[in-house]
């Protein structure tokens, strides 16, 4: 555009004297041919005349030359002092401020406008562009190149991308101005011209909005009946008193607490409340677990889902409710905020009380049974690396489906890894039965016999990446989830059709179990099968003297009824000399760690066997034995990828330690594995998460218990 003006505004010789020649030319090619036609005495006077001719033609192609240039000279002066008027009309009238700096960030020029904001007393001025801006010139002619801000996106370990992208906004007394860049280029140097808009008003009505956002979050009280048996005080008083907490934390911030059924409420707050609320991380929480009821010694817990998100109140409703099944899915005692995108935890500290299920298993079974009677077939997995606990329960649900399916368990398969030890080990009581004979398939296959009323039953794993084929996930439509974990801080991609998840439950073939019991099928268990399912229990409770409770031996009294007995499966729990000769090494590793904590590892240079992760496990369960330990974490590396399995008592909840490494579990057994690590590195992660929880966490769940 700047080279089109320039042609317009300027004149060309060239052309007149490109004229000129070729006339000139022409005429003495007339005169050399005159000779010959002319007679001589007459040839000077064609010659004169000729010389006259070209003078007349020089002189009037000059005289319009100079017409044009004299014009052309009068329109640029015209145009220079209207561009100048221009350019102070835009200094000083318009109200824009802007900026021309050069490439080494000297302030070359300002307007009227943010002369008055610096109090310049020039326009013409040499600062430098960073005393006033806090933009850095880097950024503005990066800004200038491409026409928008350059993004900086990072991406997590998980390939989510992070957008870093620094906003293009600086103070200038007390103001906030957005910056818009263009490029100068003038006698042959950049310059770059930058705008100031003033966005402070915006900002402000931006932020306001943000405040101002209604949030829904439904709250429930954990447990309460199940408690109410145990304290000296009525069940109603016990409401009240929790009921009078809640109204004070909701008025705190201008909430309004409804209930709207018994023990569960809704409430309606402002996104400012939330901000506040997870800045003191939900307090309510702590008020809530204080309460004393009678002289009991239990804690009184509530769980409470938090729908953060943009969109209408029916969505935000949703996200509420499905943060609050996470939240109870999770063991409760804590809130779980879901702003659409993620999920974020707080709390959970407590470890929740057995309580009595009978009735939920009652009715989840028959749900159950309902979906498996009614899919095209079933397909039944458990977690990769299959202990007898995820086998058992995976045996358990196809007894269920056969039943359900009148006896038929041709379209029934589970999904295994039929190499794993723990696998061969189970089989070989399975064999003697026909329906088991083609039940076991392995992920790849599975992925082949996907119909589209096909029902996947996800078994002893809640957590996407950790069942043993991920993919077949997405190819499933109808999912069932059946666990004892605590729910992973994970948004599924799939809605399940149902969801049965109690962490209070020592083993899933527990909470099996207890579905086949309480179901109209509860004498088709075979013996092997229970025997199967006890096998889990014993492995998950370390032979019944870790999270056992009164149902656990509720359940242990139904399998054995169906012909379950301990010699039956005795030697599922023997050790190889191989694995005690790793146990040897790993308790020569053993140290301690804040003077609670046991930590020890085995390290190895080549691929870990399974009977190295066992190993493993087993010494985390040694390491509890210790007196003074609460807490122990034993670690296998192979290759790149660190293992770390983690038991505590009833003091330092490992489910959270190890959900900060990206793993999970229960609040007394955890485990985690990083990838693409070192052992030194593992360790280092490791002990960064423990400092953080014992300075944290720890110390305030024992100002809580006080």
């Amino acid at each position: 555009m700047q080279n089109n003006r320039k042609k317009i505004y300027k004149t060309d010789l060239r052309s007149p004297l490109i004229a000129l020649a070729v006339i000139g030319l022409i005429l003495l090619l007339v005169v050399f041919l005159l000779p010959p036609v002319v007679p001589s005495n007459l040839l000077w006077y064609f010659d004169l005349a000729i010389g006259g001719i070209y003078l007349i033609l020089v002189g009037s192609i000059l005289l319009a030359y100079l017409r044009r240039y004299n014009r052309v000279v009068l329109a640029n002066d015209a145009a220079e002092l209207l561009t100048t008027e221009i350019g102070d009309m835009f200094r000083y009238v318009v109200d824009v401020p802007y900026a021309i700096v050069n490439e080494d960030g000297t302030v070359k020029m300002v307007s009227g406008a943010l002369q008055d904001i610096l109090k310049l007393r020039s326009p013409i001025c040499n600062i430098p562009f960073g005393s006033f801006c806090t933009v850095s010139m880097q950024e503005v002619i990066a800004y200038a190149q491409s026409g928008a801000p350059v993004k900086d996106i990072s991406y997590t370990e998980d390939g989510v991308p992070v957008d870093n992208t620094k906003p293009m906004i600086t103070e200038i007394d007390h103001r906030q101005y957005g910056l818009q860049c263009y490029i100068l280029r003038s006698r042959g140097k950049d310059y770059y011209f930058v705008i100031f808009n003033d966005i402070t008003e915006l900002l402000y009505i931006r932020d306001r909005k943000y405040k101002e956002d209604p949030v829904v979050a439904y709250i429930v009280i954990d447990s309460l009946q199940e408690l109410a048996q145990y304290i000296r005080v009525s069940h109603r008083t016990a409401v009240n008193e929790i009921e009078l907490r809640l109204k004070e934390w909701a008025a705190g911030f201008n909430g309004v607490l409804r209930e709207y059924e018994r023990e569960k409420y809704l409430l309606m707050l402002t996104r400012e409340a939330l901000d506040q609320c997870i800045q003191n991380k939900f307090k309510i929480l702590e008020i809530v677990r204080s309460i004393q009821l009678g002289d009991n010694s239990f804690p009184v817990t509530i769980s409470m889902g938090v729908g953060a998100l943009q969109g209408s109140f029916e969505d935000k409703e949703r996200a509420a409710r499905d943060a609050l099944d996470i939240a109870l899915q999770k063991g409760g005692d804590q809130v779980i905020v879901n702003d659409g995108k993620s999920i974020t935890p707080y709390g959970g500290r407590v470890n929740t009380m057995y309580g009595s299920t009978t009735i939920a298993s009652r009715v989840n079974s028959m749900h159950l049974c309902k979906l498996m009677s009614e899919a095209d077939n079933v397909l039944i997995m458990g977690h990769r690396s299959p202990d007898y606990d995820s086998i058992g329960s995976c045996v358990g649900l196809a007894r269920l489906a056969i039943c359900a399916r009148n006896g038929d368990a041709s379209k029934i398969r589970i999904v295994i890894n039929r190499d794993h030890l723990n696998f061969r080990t189970c089989y070989d009581l399975l064999a003697n039965l026909p329906e088991y004979r083609f039940m076991f398939i392995s992920g790849e296959t599975a992925m082949d016999a996907v119909l589209p009323g096909t029902l996947l039953i996800m078994s002893d794993v809640n957590n996407v990446f950790n069942t043993e084929t991920p993919k077949l996930l997405k190819c499933v439509s109808n999912i069932v989830i059946i666990d004892h974990h605590r729910r992973q801080d994970q948004l599924y991609e799939f809605k399940p059709l149902m969801t049965y998840i109690r962490p209070a439950v020592a083993a899933a073939s527990e909470l099996v179990s207890e579905m086949l019991e309480y179901s109209p099928h509860r004498d088709a268990l075979l013996k092997e099968e229970a025997n199967l399912m006890l096998a889990g229990m014993m492995l998950d409770t370390k032979n019944f003297t870790q999270g056992a409770g009164m149902q656990t031996f509720s359940a242990v009294q139904y399998l054995h009824k169906r012909g379950a007995h301990a010699n039956a499966i005795r030697s599922f729990f023997t050790e190889s000399m191989s694995t005690l000769f790793t146990a040897c090494d790993i308790d020569s590793r053993t140290r301690t760690y804040r003077d609670k904590i046991a930590l020890t590892w085995l390290s190895v240079d080549h691929a870990a066997t399974e009977e190295d992760n066992i190993a493993v496990a087993k010494a985390a369960d040694k390491l509890m034995t210790i007196s003074g330990i609460e807490a122990s974490f034993a670690i296998l590396r192979a290759d790149d990828t660190v293992t770390i399995s983690a038991r505590s008592r009833d003091k330092i909840n490992v489910q959270i330690i190890m959900q900060r490494l990206g793993g999970g579990g229960h609040f007394d057994m955890a485990g985690a594995r990083l990838t693409h690590t070192t052992l030194e590195a593992a360790c280092v992660q490791l002990k960064t998460v423990l400092d953080e929880y014992m300075d944290n966490d720890y110390e305030q769940e024992k100002a809580v218990k006080k």
